[in-house]
């Protein structure tokens, strides 16, 4: 799945949705959870999985 990167937004979403537990998860320092550093993630993982998409035109 992951190997495609050819995925539509909602897909991304989608996968943003389904995975949001071990984001939290890993979004959090000394105990709190970051707000910037889960956003960072999220945008991370949304460049990732766009990157190879053709452009609309």
């Amino acid at each position: 799945m992951f190997n495609n990167f050819n995925l539509s937004d909602d897909d991304v979403i989608e996968i943003m949705v389904e995975y949001r537990n071990l984001i939290s998860k890993y979004s959090r320092i000394n105990g709190i959870e970051n707000d910037d550093l889960k956003q960072e993630i999220l945008l991370n993982i949304y460049k990732t999985l766009t990157k190879n998409r053709e452009n609309i035109k």
